[in-house]
């Protein structure tokens, strides 16, 4: 079926400026919005077009909704964005990944997060690594960095280091592609006169100044390959990953991805509806 897109612009990034005016806890759900939430929850009908119903029944009423997951902070806007509706009206919302990342680290240790969205993975792999510790959040939408900063900033996390930028295998530009009944990215295409930069990934990570890497959740809309295989050429291995939570294309993981993987002892312990889970050693 085909899907009708837009392309990001300046608009995305001015969006909605009143939206972060607020701290978090000043827009906290009305009654009703408890009772719908709480509903929601409790029934087996959590996707598809149900959910959809009743998330835009919950979210349409005006205002933005102040919410916790898991005990960590967000606040939903209600644009469409399926990772505010998982949070919204699923307990078990991506709870395999966060598990399987976040069970791995340790205070100190550092993880990856590209393509962060909101900040779902990026929050709770904050939380698992402590204050000594460093999140890097990579993304390519300008209203994702902000909802990032936000929520790091309602989370009291200043361990998370946001960048603007999309991932690929060359220093260069692209453009955004995004529904235009949404703010997820459809795709990205590189264009000499993109309004996005892209940068390689090896070069976002020696900028940040890390030394090591110890997770990575990737979900790029299709640049995986472009990112992940010359990362792993390129950087030695303290900077490869013990844990990596990526996004697949059913039936099959990337295939430059998984080669790469193969290459470096990575064994798949797992796949869940969206995402495959490899563990290194």
């Amino acid at each position: 079926m085909a899907v009708n897109v837009r392309q990001v612009g300046p608009e995305d990034e001015a969006h909605a400026a009143d939206f972060f005016d607020a701290g978090w806890g000043e827009h906290l759900p009305s009654a009703l919005q408890k009772i719908l939430i709480g509903l929601t929850r409790k029934t087996p009908l959590q996707r598809g077009r149900m959910r959809h119903k009743m998330t835009n029944l919950i979210t349409g009423m005006g205002r933005p909704i102040d919410i916790t997951f898991r005990g960590l902070r967000f606040r939903i806007e209600g644009r469409n964005n399926l990772i505010e509706y998982g949070l919204l009206t699923r307990p078990s919302y991506n709870g395999a990944e966060l598990d399987f990342l976040c069970e791995g680290l340790r205070d100190g240790d550092v993880a990856l997060d590209i393509g962060c969205n909101i900040g779902l993975y990026s929050m709770h792999m904050a939380r698992a690594v402590g204050a000594t510790g460093k999140v890097v959040s990579i993304d390519a939408n300008p209203q994702m960095i902000k909802h990032l900063n936000f929520h790091a900033q309602a989370n009291e996390f200043e361990h998370i280091h946001a960048v603007f930028s999309a991932v690929g295998d060359s220093v260069g530009q692209v453009d955004l592609l995004i529904r235009s009944d949404d703010v997820a990215i459809v795709r990205v295409e590189e264009s000499d006169a993109g309004v996005t930069p892209m940068r390689p990934l090896a070069d976002i990570v020696r900028e940040a100044g890390l030394e090591q890497v110890d997770a990575l959740k990737i979900d790029i809309e299709g640049h995986e390959d472009k990112a992940l295989v010359p990362y792993f050429s390129e950087m030695p291995e303290a900077f490869w990953p013990d844990r990596i939570v990526i996004e697949y294309l059913a039936p099959d993981d990337y295939p430059g991805c998984a080669q790469a993987f193969r290459e470096r002892g990575y064994k798949l312990v797992g796949r869940t509806k969206s995402n495959s889970m490899y563990l290194r050693g």
